[in-house]
């Protein structure tokens, strides 16, 4: 046994071992085919190994001829798979080239099997012995086939693909730049010192026996080293994508709570400028409950009792605990800090939830309400309290730029179709927005207020955006302005 019969073995071993492990890859990440490519050459690689040695070993011109035959189809294989590798990693080179590269391989591969003993001979004569490095290696002697270049010319279009892929990477960044130095300029070394065995053989003259083999598995390794590479930092920066969409969605979800801190502790401040509104809207159905009560209570002692009024008492009090409660319901409602879901509405009962809402208080600052509601307007996917505190805040700014306003005061609320859903309106007729403000109304902390902060309308336009809709000011003529907000329909 010589080092020729341990070295080969070892080679056709390790590229199996690269190949395996690129096959494990390509089950992980099928969409990465460039990896069963390689492991396609690598197996290849490992077969050109073992014919190799095999011819190396034989005596016999046939077994000879016969073991050259299969070396073009390992050969085929890795041309292949190396035109597939390289157009996927770096897709640099002409495609034209590859494929016209790759058709006279195939060429070549037919006629193999078809003109002569193999590609290199039409006939191996003899098989001659030459001794490298201290071993006697054996060497084809024949007739040269002519067809073989058909097979030099694929050779030559591979070395014009890679040549103009290294070209062009010399112009990309310098990880891209490095991988097709190495990886590229070692196919092109090898494939034109495999031009040069080739014709060598067909001259009949004995080649070095570290051309084909080692040769092919020193490139294996180096291009697999630069595969990995590729994948351990594309994996890197994966992760570092998916760190980054983290952080994003985390930082989102921490400006939609404090978004939604913003707008309850906005609605409480709302509510709070409410209260004496409120105040009376639940003082009248007590008082009214009280009254009957009291009412009662004399005709229970009068002696005798006539208790014929008592059931019209008793529906009184229910009907005026029901008032209360309804007002309650609306304040916890209106407060109420939990998430909401969107959920189909019809625009305009949420505006008369309002009004209902606001009906005290626009009767304190003499305001009158001027409600335009068109009906079968389609319904909207949104958060009813939210809706309500965007219209609850137009009507109230509405009442806050008519205070100095002489004449009548009055809050006109229109609601109609629009191409994309749903168009609300608010309406007043104070003395309108400053043209140098109309762009920026709804900026934070921009406000036309003595005594305003200017978060009310940069809530509306936070909550209005978030329901997929859009928000503006105008002024109207002659005077008052107006502020329209629209909603997409649902579905």
């Amino acid at each position: 046994m010589n080092w020729i019969d341990l070295a080969w073995p070892m080679l056709a071993s390790a590229s199996l071992v690269v190949g395996f492990a690129h096959v494990v890859v390509w089950f992980t990440r099928p969409a990465q085919r460039v990896h069963l490519a390689f492991a396609l050459a690598a197996g290849s690689i490992a077969m050109l190994a073992l014919l190799e040695l095999a011819a190396y070993r034989t005596l016999s011109p046939g077994e000879m001829a016969g073991f050259i035959r299969w070396m073009h189809v390992a050969i085929a294989a890795i041309v292949l798979s190396l035109l597939y590798v390289l157009h996927h990693w770096f897709g640099y080179g002409s495609v034209r080239i590859a494929i016209t590269a790759a058709t006279f391989r195939v060429l070549a591969l037919a006629i193999d099997f078809t003109v002569g003993d193999n590609l290199n001979f039409l006939a191996v004569e003899e098989v001659g012995r030459s001794t490298w490095w201290g071993v006697s290696l054996s060497h084809p002697i024949g007739e040269a086939n002519p067809w073989v270049v058909v097979a030099q010319v694929s050779n030559a279009l591979v070395l014009i693909y890679i040549g103009q892929t290294i070209a062009r990477a010399m112009r990309k960044p310098a990880p891209i730049r490095n991988a097709a130095l190495v990886v590229g300029g070692s196919w092109f070394l090898l494939i034109g010192i495999m031009l040069a065995s080739a014709v060598l053989m067909t001259l009949g003259l004995p080649r070095p026996p570290l051309i084909a083999a080692p040769g092919f598995v020193i490139v294996l390794v180096a291009t697999s080293y630069r595969l990995v590479s590729e994948l351990v930092r594309s994996n890197r920066l994966a992760m570092q994508l998916q760190e980054s969409e983290l952080r994003r969605l985390r930082s989102e979800q921490e400006v939609a709570t404090e978004r939604a801190c913003l707008a309850h502790l906005s609605r409480v401040t709302m509510l709070g400028e409410l209260s004496g509104s409120l105040v009376h809207e639940l003082n009248q159905p007590l008082a009214a409950i009280l009254s009957n009560a009291q009412a009662a209570q004399r005709i229970l002692r009068r002696d005798p009792s006539d208790l014929s009024e008592i059931p019209e008492i008793l529906s009184d009090i229910i009907e005026n605990d029901r008032r209360a409660g309804e007002v309650i319901g609306r304040m916890r409602g209106f407060l109420k800090k939990e998430a909401r879901e969107h959920a189909p509405l019809a625009i305009n009962e949420v505006v008369q939830d309002c009004m209902r809402l606001m009906r005290s208080e626009l009767l304190d600052q003499r305001v009158a309400v001027c409600m335009n509601l068109t009906p079968g307007l389609p319904s909207c996917l949104g958060d009813r309290v939210q809706l309500q505190q965007v219209l609850l805040n137009l009507v109230m700014n509405a009442c806050d730029a008519m205070q100095s306003s002489p004449g009548q005061r009055v809050v006109r609320v229109h609601t109609a179709p629009s191409e994309v859903g749903v168009l609300t309106e608010v309406a007043d007729v104070g003395d309108g927005i400053p043209e140098a403000m109309l762009e920026r109304i709804f900026a934070p902390f921009e406000t036309t207020k003595a005594t305003g902060m200017g978060l009310g309308l940069a809530v509306c336009r936070t909550i209005i955006q978030a329901h997929g809709g859009r928000i503006w000011a105008e002024n109207d003529a002659p005077r008052g302005a107006r502020v329209c907000f629209e909603l997409p329909r649902q579905g």
